[in-house]
């Protein structure tokens, strides 16, 4: 059975606004067994950073085949884009049941979902007016920003003052964009006049940042809170406990926003009809700051969260130190286990393209149809897989990836500047979707640096065996067209020097034919030669271009491959293997070739290509004995 999931669309994850919704979002999708992608997505004109529009890459993974339902942190993108333009951009997501959290959109089959803002409103008024005493009721908006949440509330402001027989007075109406900076030059700008304390006696905000860039105005200018001046903000988050004095909030209550818009999202999915709109209770948190400390304070506020994030400051300089060297993408991965290790990313998957697709701002991005799976660490399985191709337009991550668990991943483009290289996948631990954002952009930046390293790396070996060329055909074995042993000792240590420099490392092979001799007596010498060649052919097959080959005499060759990993060896006598049966087929011999070979790993301590073939010949050896005793193993089983 199809396991569901969800995919989420957020323009950020850490605002305090979305980690609460999405952690109502994961809490439920844990609970009903859901797997949830939240893509991490700027819109194509995001103002801030030089190249955070970057993230609307990943916008292309929403619509792969199995993402049932998207959820859409539409309040977010709407406090700087214009609704309609976001109806239209997710229209070419057809297909998809959508629902919207915080802004209805102009789409079939999409559902949104808001906090009660006009019951809220009007609990705050009933409690300002009639315990904290408030006579003239003032609002900071953020109607800058044309944010369909700043105009509820404030529309819900405007309802309130009617339904308590307050008149609208634009003088003591002030509008913002959400920052707390914006709000105290609004109010340094508005009341330049001011001589004491305002003509009102209430401040209320359309969000907490906004609510503590006029506390600081007020304290600058010796107006006092609340004595002087009442003051109350939105969204409850954190600080707001920290403040002096602390903070009244209304709560929209996100957390429980986000479990309900999972859970509509699962009725959606098993096909039941749902409203349209869905509205969700909000809360008001009542403290020092409108006269009243009923709320939470700073006293009783778990200072733990502050030794959280002194570890996660620790965490990130440790890992800046810990990636800073230039170093191949294998050489990257290796480190990975300990990367991840601590900080909760249980599972993370790596999906690179084939060449970074160059995305200027205001360009469009078109979801290459291969992409490779260059990294998978699952802590569940201890397993690393690597170099597998899959099309990312019918899902995000192969089936059989992070199968065995149903869990909350952040899915990331990695990018760097203009080029986009690929996208990760991480499962969310305890530390925070700040930390984790922070962290994935460096692990983010350090694989685009890796792979521009292994990228250049390839090239100069190229170049340099280009410019040996000539150099090289006059060390050339003239039979198989392979360096002769002379040409390949010259050059594999060559290579080998230098791969100890970029510490690329990699390997050094000795191969040799099976029952050369009983093809020589049967066949003659004509048929061994020929059986040579063809070693030789299969071996170029299965090696790369950079890799130096030479024949060491007779039967017997040997191969340095820098930058390949002894663990991935199993791969190569696989493609040894198939490459053996696709030349038998080719020629018709009346004989079969076979090839046992032997590796050792180059080290720094390790690094003499005459020790090396030494060693990779012991290991060949036991190879061919291994290749003999089942083969005599197998003709025991068929004469008896």
């Amino acid at each position: 059975m199809k396991k569901l999931k969800f995919l989420v669309m957020t323009e950020n994850i850490t605002p305090d606004y979305a980690k609460a919704i999405l952690k109502g979002i994961f809490s439920y999708c844990r609970k009903n067994d859901i797997d949830c992608l939240v893509c991490n997505v700027r819109h194509p004109q995001f103002c801030y950073g030089l190249y955070e529009y970057q993230f609307w890459a990943g916008s292309s993974l929403i619509n792969t085949s199995e993402v049932d339902v998207l959820i859409v942190l539409s309040g977010l993108y709407c406090s700087t884009f214009a609704p309609q333009r976001l109806s239209q951009i997710l229209s070419a997501f057809e297909g998809k049941k959508i629902i919207s959290i915080s802004q209805k959109l102009d789409l079939d089959d999409s559902y949104s979902i808001f906090a009660d803002n006009e019951r809220i409103y009007e609990e705050a008024f009933d409690f300002l007016i009639n315990k904290a005493g408030s006579k003239k009721i003032a609002f900071m908006s953020a109607n800058r920003t044309s944010s369909v949440e700043s105009l509820l509330r404030y529309g819900a402001y405007k309802k309130c003052l009617e339904k308590y027989g307050m008149e609208y007075d634009d003088s003591i109406v002030f509008h913002s964009d959400f920052m707390d900076t914006s709000a105290y030059e609004e109010l340094s700008h508005q009341l330049v006049n001011l001589d004491g304390v305002p003509d009102f006696d209430t401040l209320i905000c359309a969000n907490d940042q906004m609510a503590f860039g006029a506390i600081r105005y007020f304290k600058d200018h010796g107006i006092r809170v609340p004595e002087d001046v009442r003051v109350m903000g939105y969204d409850d988050i954190e600080e707001c406990v920290l403040m002096n004095p602390p903070l009244t909030s209304i709560n929209p209550h996100n957390f429980a926003i986000g479990e309900k818009a999972a859970e509509l999202g699962l009725k959606l999915a098993a096909g039941e009809e749902i409203e349209p709109v869905t509205v969700v209770p909000a809360i008001l948190s009542v403290r020092d700051s409108t006269g009243y400390g009923l709320g939470q304070t700073a006293k009783d506020f778990d200072m733990g969260e502050l030794a959280i994030e002194l570890v996660d400051n620790t965490s990130i300089y440790f890992l800046l130190d810990f990636l800073q060297s230039n170093e191949s993408l294998n050489s990257l991965f290796m480190k990975f286990p300990k990367v991840f290790e601590g900080v909760g990313i249980n599972r993370i998957a790596i999906c690179l393209y084939e060449n970074p697709v160059v995305l200027r701002k205001n360009g469009t991005f078109r979801m290459p149809e291969k992409v490779r799976l260059a990294y998978v660490l699952d802590h569940k399985k201890s397993n690393i897989l690597y170099d597998s191709f899959f099309n990312p337009n019918d899902c995000v991550l192969p089936a059989d990836v992070f199968s065995s668990s149903t869990d909350c991943y952040i899915v990331q483009s990695v990018f760097y500047g203009e080029k986009q290289y690929g996208y990760m996948v991480y499962s969310v631990g305890e530390r925070g979707l700040s930390f984790y954002n922070i962290h994935e952009k460096i692990v983010s930046n350090a694989i685009c640096a890796s792979f521009e390293f292994t990228k250049q790396f390839i090239q100069n070996l190229e170049l340099e065996v280009q410019n040996k060329l000539l150099e090289t055909k006059s060390k050339t074995d003239e039979m198989t067209g392979v360096l002769n042993r002379r040409g390949f000792m010259n050059q594999g240590q060559h290579q080998i020097n230098y791969a100890i420099e970029v510490e690329a490392y990699g390997v050094v092979i000795y191969g040799d034919m099976n029952h050369l001799k009983q093809i020589n007596d049967v066949y003659g010498h004509e048929a061994g030669d020929n059986a040579i060649k063809a070693e030789a052919e299969i071996l170029k097959k299965t090696f790369r271009t950079t890799d130096s080959i030479g024949r060491m005499g007779g039967d017997e060759f040997a191969i340095v491959a820098t930058g390949l990993p002894l663990s991935k060896m199993s791969i190569i006598e696989e493609k040894l293997r198939v490459n053996c049966e696709e030349v038998n087929k080719k020629y018709n011999f009346p004989f079969s070739i076979s090839i046992s070979i032997g590796a050792v790993e180059i080290t720094r301590d390790k690094c003499e290509l005459e020790e090396l073939l030494a060693l990779a010949d012991e290991q060949q050896y036991v190879a061919k004995r291994a290749f003999h005793e089942s083969e005599n193993s197998s003709q025991g089983e068929s004469a008896s």
